[in-house]
């Protein structure tokens, strides 16, 4: 095993190793430090037995037959440390692996410009090409995995998307060690040639396509937020509405009853003295059911306010058993925005839960508090009927959509993160628990 082999194999790797770690070193089990060791040493000798036996072929085909099994022997790896599933390792690990590829083959191209020698695979001189272009390109491909691959992989973690998207870097690198690499040195890629600039405009285009489709992925799961956080925001404008509505009835048969007080208060006088106390009864029992209810007052929030009596309304529409227990000040370090997007999503999927029931024991209930300035506790408990089905990242898979992460849970989660909140689920047929607890920053005075 030469030095020059060593060293080519090394710079092979180690973009990859680093790559991976700094993009997805929060979902990576990086508390099994000795898990993670073995698997990175693993790999290594893997990859540098692979090579050897790469190198000494001479058939590009073979060359892809070898290099395969290694690929995949490194997307089970990342499986077993990460908390994305196989169609997404293939992906992830294909598209890490043609970037290392393609930044050993463009010092090849590189050296044969310059040159005009074909260097050996493992030759101590392609290094000199090598180290400056990892040196540049590797800043350039942790912005791309960071704000392009991450994020999209996050945004659909859940979809079957991936079971098809892993195809697009795993056949390029393909077609690129079956056709264009092993033609570098050739005629038509000679200098001069109409061909030539063809190995790097095929890099280019290929990393351009990969970016204009994870932009894509990213701008869509964007757009379904959006439409998550307007759905919201329509049901707390339904809600206002409603409660703004109830307000002017109410206002409206008060005037009307304060019109007929007097004739009213001749009727009752006319009962008294006639000592018809049944007739009087009667008589206040009809004129009861004219008075419209007050609307529910369950807190000194509007928005909280309108959106806990809009579902109130919306249970006993649907029969379910409603209970709201809420206790806030009137002034709290929390926006109310903030926990109507709780509220709602939360009561939404728990409506939606027991519309789905066959039995007839409904129920809801919901208990908000604040055990301390700064703290804010819901509590949340509902019937339900079915299977609970959670994704890999612990999150829960929406009923809307065969294993579609529900996005409403995603907004749940953003507010949790900003007020260092905590979550808990308990489900087991026939009750759904959820414990949430909010922690404010102590606000400047």
């Amino acid at each position: 095993m030469t030095l020059s082999y060593i060293i080519s194999t090394l710079f092979y790797i180690l973009p990859c190793f680093l790559l991976i770690i700094l993009t997805f070193r929060d979902l990576l089990k990086l508390h099994h430090i000795p898990i993670i060791i073995f698997c990175v040493l693993t790999f290594s000798v893997v990859t540098f037995l692979s090579s050897s036996i790469y190198l000494r072929l001479n058939s590009s085909l073979l060359r892809t037959l070898v290099s395969l099994p290694v690929m995949l022997f490194g997307i089970c790896l990342f499986c077993t440390l990460a908390l994305y599933n196989f169609w997404q390792g293939i992906f992830i690990i294909a598209l890490v692996k043609y970037y290392a590829e393609n930044v050993y083959f463009l010092s090849l191209y590189l050296h044969f410009t310059i040159t005009k020698i074909f260097p050996h695979l493992s030759g101590i001189k392609v290094i000199y090409t090598t180290i400056p272009l990892t040196l540049i390109t590797f800043p350039l491909a942790c912005v791309f995995s960071r704000r392009l691959l991450r994020p999209a992989l996050d945004y659909t973690i859940s979809l079957n998307i991936w079971r098809t998207m892993w195809m697009i870097p795993f056949c390029a690198t393909i077609i690129q060690d079956l056709t264009v690499t092993p033609n570098i040195a050739g005629p038509y890629f000679s200098p001069g040639n109409a061909f030539f600039f063809v190995p790097p405009l095929w890099t280019f285009l290929t990393f351009t396509t990969y970016t204009i489709i994870l932009r894509m992925i990213i701008s869509l799961s964007k757009n379904a937020h959006l439409q998550e956080t307007l759905h919201l925001s329509e049901i707390k404008i339904a809600a206002q509405q409603r409660q703004l509505e109830t307000l002017q009835l109410y206002v409206e048969q008060g005037r009307r009853s304060r019109h007929d007080t007097r004739h009213h208060i001749l009727a009752i006088r006319g009962f008294l003295e006639k000592q018809d106390q049944k007739g009087l009864n009667e008589y206040l029992n009809e004129l009861s059911e004219h008075f419209p209810a007050l609307p529910a007052n369950y807190c000194e929030h509007p928005a909280i306010n309108a959106l806990l009596c809009y579902y109130r309304e919306l249970t006993e529409k649907e029969r379910i058993k409603a209970s709201f227990s809420v206790s806030l000040d009137s002034q709290i370090p929390f926006s109310d925005a903030d926990i109507c997007v709780i509220l709602g999503n939360f009561l939404e999927n728990a409506v939606e839960a027991c519309q789905r029931m066959k039995a007839s024991e409904k129920y809801i209930r919901l208990k908000i508090s604040i055990p301390s300035r700064l703290t804010l506790v819901i509590i949340t408990e509902n019937s339900y009927e079915g299977k609970i089905q959670r994704a890999q990242d612990g999150t829960f898979l929406s009923s809307k959509g065969k294993n579609r992460k529900g996005i409403g849970i995603d907004s749940i989660k953003h507010v949790i993160e900003k007020y260092n909140g905590i979550s808990r689920f308990d489900y087991q047929e026939p009750v759904f628990k959820t414990f949430l607890l909010l922690n404010a920053k102590e606000q400047p005075k």
